[in-house]
């Protein structure tokens, strides 16, 4: 992606994804099921994530996800909604942009990714994402302001979300700081 790229510049301070922010993913046992609760600031976002399968392969982290994309690519219909960031100040941008088939896709690549890295050891090993899983995406996401993303913004996502994972993975939570600005994050403890 050639410089900064923010798809809503044009918005309120207040329903613009912040330019840098710390997500905390904190380990919560309930009932014999291990949650994950994630707060930004003093505040939890979205609900206690479970794994949602049979086998415990820590899907319950995937949030990571969606605050990689804001960071990386500036985009993230998820991540504004956690946030409380939709642009509501123009009702089609909320709608289509912000509304419930763009968070319904990037689930839904965050999921195909997972279950792809799955099969590839959490992607330790690799550098570079199948090329045609990228262009599916960008066909997935091609009526959305993403799109003007290329293949290797996502693969850039894509491989720094999965070594967030793996360090939330290891260390049973942590704390990610996420910079917009200069398209990086890294997991502070």
């Amino acid at each position: 992606m050639e410089g900064i790229l923010f798809f809503d510049s044009d918005f309120p301070e207040y329903e613009q994804l912040p330019r840098s922010f710390t997500i905390d993913f904190e380990t919560i046992e309930d009932k014999g099921k291990t949650l994950t609760k994630i707060t930004y600031g003093n505040q939890q976002v979205g609900d206690f994530i479970d794994d949602n399968s049979r086998e415990n392969d820590n899907y319950r982290f995937h949030d990571v996800f969606h605050y990689t994309f804001a960071a990386v690519l500036g985009w993230s219909p998820c991540s504004r909604a956690m946030m409380k960031r939709k642009r509501k100040s123009n009702p089609d941008i909320d709608q289509f942009e912000d509304g419930a088939r763009a968070a319904i896709t990037e689930e839904a690549i965050s999921l195909m990714v997972f279950n792809y890295a799955k099969k590839r050891n959490l992607l330790t090993k690799d550098n570079s994402i199948d090329s045609e899983l990228l262009g599916f995406i960008k066909d997935f996401t091609s009526p959305f302001e993403v799109s003007t993303c290329t293949k290797e913004d996502w693969e850039e996502a894509i491989l720094l979300g999965y070594s967030l994972f793996r360090s939330l993975v290891e260390n049973n939570g942590g704390r990610i700081e996420f910079d917009m600005r200069n398209r990086k994050a890294q997991f502070l403890d």
